[in-house]
């Protein structure tokens, strides 16, 4: 069931071609036009490969490069218009009166969750691999060399910090989506769900400023606190960690620095994602649709 499921949810999202090409597809567009336009500079331009042979580029950090897109604000504002299409959309459209039948409305939308979010980064693989191959066909063509050289050592150190960004972006995508879906379930309008969701992600980011704000003037230094249980910090924290570094923190007004572990921020994210997909799949399991 699980696996048909999916692959429905599959279909439909490749099948929403205006959401795809606009929000996802243009992406591994965009490494395309990169090569091409490097291939150009390469023919052309005396400068550009003289650059290229005094700064040589690295496959290494040009694979990683499209990752920094969906791990921003601004890729995940994008994201979430992404989401936003596929999870409103199905109201505007009404394709969920036909194909919901209530009994299997939870896997439904746990699928959808899961299609939404292995989409994304397969887009962003794929785009990550267009780019590193054309920026290979460009220093090639520009007489530069395109290091490091394969080891053992090097693709053991490049494939942890790769796979490291894909989780990033999994688990990212996984609350963005999170927040899209219950803004989808109570206005059931695209334009509403972007809105909605939008200044959700941008409060939730922002917050710590009103919080330090209002600890401050109360003199309550424990509100801060709430900070800690936020996504957006916590992902910082758990992958600063993961990186093999200690996060920034959190500073308190009296000048104490809070460091939270690893595992706290992992408890926090996990509750984070099973909590907003078991509220979208309780609403929607209850919903007349």
């Amino acid at each position: 069931m699980w696996a048909s499921l999916f692959r429905a949810e599959w279909k439909k999202i490749v099948g929403n071609r205006r959401a795809t090409g606009g929000l996802m597809w243009i992406f591994p567009a965009l490494a395309i036009l990169a090569t091409v336009l490097g291939l150009l500079a390469a023919a052309f331009s005396s400068s550009f490969r003289d650059g290229l042979g005094n700064e040589p580029l690295k496959w290494t950090e040009t694979a990683i490069l499209p990752w920094l897109i969906p791990n921003n604000p601004l890729g995940r504002a994008l994201l979430l218009g992404f989401t936003a299409v596929l999870f409103a959309g199905e109201y505007q459209w009404d394709t969920w009166k036909s194909i919901v039948p209530r009994s299997r409305r939870v896997p439904l939308i746990v699928a959808k969750f899961a299609a939404v979010a292995v989409f994304v980064v397969f887009a962003f693989i794929l785009m990550s691999t267009l780019l590193t191959m054309g920026m290979g066909l460009v220093s090639s063509a520009a007489g530069a060399s395109y290091g490091p050289a394969l080891s053992g050592q090097e693709l053991a150190s490049f494939s942890e910090d790769y796979g490291l960004q894909m989780l990033y972006a999994f688990v990212n995508t996984m609350i963005a989506a999170g927040f899209v879906a219950l803004s989808a379930m109570i206005t059931r309008s695209i334009l509403a769900t972007v809105v909605t969701s939008f200044f959700i992600a941008l409060g939730e980011t922002l917050l710590l400023f009103p919080l330090y704000l209002v600890s401050a003037l109360l003199n309550t230094p424990w509100i801060l606190h709430v900070y800690r249980f936020l996504p957006s910090y916590n992902l910082l924290s758990l992958f600063a960690w993961l990186q093999g570094g200690p996060p920034d923190g959190l500073e308190m007004p009296s000048g104490e620095l809070v460091v939270d572990g690893a595992v706290f921020s992992e408890v926090v994210l996990l509750c984070w994602v099973i909590g907003l997909i078991a509220m979208t799949a309780y609403l929607f399991h209850r919903q007349d649709i």
